[in-house]
């Protein structure tokens, strides 16, 4: 069961360090004016992965039971 998740969690992973490292590296006018598109995203893939994981959990609870 975990390997199913392993990429999806990479993926978060991921998503959450360069969300991190973005305000970093946001020193040109050009890279700020995209940081809001570029949060929504990052923001969406955590969001969808915390809430598919938890959703597949209580279906894996509800069919072992």
């Amino acid at each position: 069961m975990n390997d199913r998740w392993k990429n999806r969690r990479r993926m978060a992973w991921l998503a959450f360090i360069a969300g991190i490292v973005f305000p970093l590296i946001a020193s040109e006018s050009v890279v700020v004016g995209i940081a809001q598109a570029f949060y929504l995203f990052v923001g969406t893939i955590i969001g969808a992965y915390i809430g598919f994981s938890t959703v597949d959990d209580k279906w894996q609870r509800s069919e072992d039971e």
